[in-house]
């Protein structure tokens, strides 16, 4: 989800321009709290109020429905507009294509990471916000700086890494051949009867990596691999020794034998387990 409008350029520190900056902003909080009344009075609905300033009303409850954790992937459908009902961006709803994320470590803004803390798969709220847990000083041309707004949320799916990956095999119909105690899934899909590859023995690997959306991050060949010499993540390295010469094979495997918690880069999101094709060849 991006952030509607742009960045404003911060002009060099004067304490004057700083005061009247602070200024600004605290008078647009008492105007925003005032545009949130107005609006809870026009709504008729029943919001309750968090103690960071956020207003929030649950339409429905699922208690059965799972509940975000650290590292979870969350989908949601949103549509957030200003408070006179100016729509400012959405997710693509009769496309069927909700917004997913990783909870926790890919940040929303503010109030949405507060009000999705707060519900379960299957739930569907409203949010207002105040510009400090909206988009502050940002503005584009629908939406002024320190803005309130209101989101409408609804919660599409939470799934922990273990239900992703059992997900896209069950998708792609896969058939596995070995799962391991680190939770790697080893898919033979090219066998020979050559030798197994051993520690020590130097090879070739031609390698394509996904995430399980289907984006390759990778592609390429490593023209001499030394069998668990311990250069690359576990993963990747597990599945490599369960092959022959000449083999072909899938492996997917959870972040805690991939990039983990911080992911890499701008390509892999951390907690994201991960999908190789791989050939071994000597």
């Amino acid at each position: 989800m991006k952030k509607i409008g742009i960045a404003l350029l911060v002009v060099l520190g004067l304490a004057s321009c700083q005061k009247f900056l602070e200024d600004e902003a605290g008078n647009a909080f008492e105007a925003n709290e005032q545009d949130i009344q107005n609006y809870i009075m026009n709504s008729k609905l029943t919001f309750e109020k968090s103690t960071t300033g956020l207003y929030y009303y649950l339409h429905n409850k699922n208690s059965n429905g799972a509940k975000p954790t650290l590292g979870d992937e969350v989908a949601i459908h949103y549509a957030l507009y200003t408070l006179k009902g100016i729509k400012l961006d959405s997710s693509e709803r009769l496309k069927n294509k909700p917004y997913a994320f990783v909870y926790g470590p890919q940040q929303l803004i503010a109030g949405l990471q507060e009000g999705i803390s707060l519900m379960r798969k299957g739930d569907r709220a409203t949010f207002l916000m105040n510009h400090t847990l909206a988009f502050g000083s940002q503005s584009d041309p629908t939406l002024p700086a320190y803005s309130a707004v209101r989101a409408e949320v609804e919660v599409m799916s939470v799934r922990n890494e273990e239900q992703q990956i059992e997900d896209y095999i069950a998708a792609k119909k896969l058939s596995v051949t070995e799962k391991t105690t680190s939770g790697l899934r080893f898919i033979r899909t090219q066998t020979t009867t050559n030798d197994l590859v051993k520690t020590g023995d130097v090879i070739k690997v031609k390698y394509a990596g996904k995430l399980l959306s289907d984006k390759q991050f990778d592609a390429g060949e490593i023209p001499q691999l030394a069998v668990g010499g311990g250069r690359f993540i576990k993963g990747f390295e597990e599945g490599i020794s369960k092959m022959r010469i000449g083999e072909k094979a899938i492996l997917i495997f959870p972040s805690a034998i991939g990039y983990g918690t911080q992911g890499s880069g701008n390509t892999i999101p951390p907690y994201a387990p991960l999908l190789f094709e791989i050939e071994v060849n000597k």
